[in-house]
């Protein structure tokens, strides 16, 4: 087949979305399908643009920044034309769109105009967000205007994907009758299996490289640092765990918005000489640091997906987490690790039990491999297959 993806974030832009947007890409790929994606145009330096742009896959668009998120862009509306000309060239049976934004309000009319059946995956729910996003409007307006806006994204889809359930029962409760599919996005097996725990904890790079790991017991966080990740809990669940396990130590690795201000609530906490900040951290990186750490900690209650709780047990590094949107359905309770509510003492309970008894920590590390196998992005990618084939072979121009 051939199929047109579009996204409003891509690499260099580092989030759920890119990743998963990513992921299909390669592995639609490694079926034999040929898959074009078209994403924005980033301002990076120089000596960067390479690595960011030289995939013959990836069509980059003119964009503009946005004022209220940084870190996104938005495709010039004058690049339509050019947008028209080249999906022409490439001659996709199918328009899969992965977010929302300029690119889809550009390349859906488009697939109506060629006559194109048109798949769109829902990756974030934006009724949690927007507040994030847009603080001054009140809450419960916001939350009207998202829902409506989402309703109005996704009317035009002949099929929608959702990573979980929990999600596409929000789409149908906004009154949305499209079919809608669950399909998790996956985690490719060759990014984090065949990794040692016992050899990381004796000569991981990142011991060399910040020696003030060495003897700790660490708790991880992968993830942006927004403050919609609720990064604050695992300040106050460090504060609890220590009491019992002083040598545990919390390591983040992800940058965003929020980073500045959760070093300074950390300080206020006194808890500097026991946080580590690492910033951003390469995928091919992530492995060695998911083995090395001895429990992975996620307190976000917004996640679509929640799928870093599944590469961090593909390494053998059982989870604690919230039971909230996609990570309740990702561990599906107690697989791999501990699913609690959002409860800092019990949240704290389950990371103190993990570090404090090894025949429990090596039967859930001994679980988390298991289970994270029934997560692979071969398995989700022949999912997506399926659907494309049963969308081109039903539709129905409108």
């Amino acid at each position: 087949m051939k199929v047109a993806f579009t996204s409003d974030v891509y690499w260099p832009r580092i989030n759920g979305v890119t990743v998963s947007t990513n992921i299909f890409l390669n592995e639609l790929t490694k079926l034999g399908h040929q898959i074009q994606l078209w994403a924005p145009e980033y301002p990076v330096p120089e000596d960067q643009k390479k690595l960011h742009h030289s995939d013959p896959r990836v069509n980059r668009i003119r964009s503009f920044g946005l004022f209220f998120s940084k870190e996104d862009r938005l495709v010039s509306p004058f690049e339509r034309g050019r947008l028209f000309h080249e999906l022409d060239a490439f001659g996709p049976q199918l328009l899969h769109v992965q977010t929302e934004f300029g690119l889809s309000w550009q390349a859906i009319p488009y697939a109506r105009k060629r006559r194109l059946p048109v798949v769109q995956t829902c990756h974030t729910y934006f009724e949690q967000y927007i507040n994030f996003y847009l603080p001054w409007l009140p809450v419960e307006f916001a939350k009207k205007i998202a829902r409506m806006l989402t309703h109005r994204w996704f009317k035009h889809a002949d099929a929608i994907i959702t990573p979980t359930q929990p999600m596409k029962e929000v789409l149908q409760s906004y009154g949305i009758e499209c079919p809608i599919t669950v399909v998790p996005t996956g985690i490719p097996e060759e990014d984090f299996h065949g990794i040692d725990k016992a050899v990381e904890r004796k000569q991981s790079q990142w011991l060399l490289q910040f020696p003030q790991m060495r003897g700790k017991k660490v708790l991880l966080y992968v993830g942006r640092v927004g403050q919609e990740k609720n990064v604050d809990f695992l300040i106050d669940m460090l504060a609890r765990v220590r009491a019992s396990v002083p040598e545990a130590m919390l390591v983040l690795a992800g940058n965003g918005p929020y980073l500045n201000t959760f070093k300074a609530n950390v300080a206020s906490r006194g808890l500097e000489a026991s946080v580590l900040c690492l910033g951003y951290v390469n995928r091919e990186d992530l492995k060695h640091l998911y083995a090395l750490a001895d429990v992975f900690t996620f307190a976000s209650v917004t996640e679509t997906q929640g799928l870093v709780t599944i590469e961090a047990m593909m390494c053998g590094t059982p989870a604690v987490a919230i039971g909230k949107m996609g990570t309740k359905e990702v561990m599906a309770g107690d697989h791999g690790g501990f699913m609690v509510d959002e409860d800092v003492p019990a949240f704290s309970d389950a990371v103190t039990r993990l570090l404090t008894d090894p025949a429990l920590y090596e039967a859930k590390s001994a679980e988390a491999r298991a289970y994270s196998d029934l997560w692979t992005a071969s398995r989700m990618a022949r999912r997506v297959e399926t659907l494309y084939e049963q969308v081109i072979r039903d539709y129905k121009p409108r």
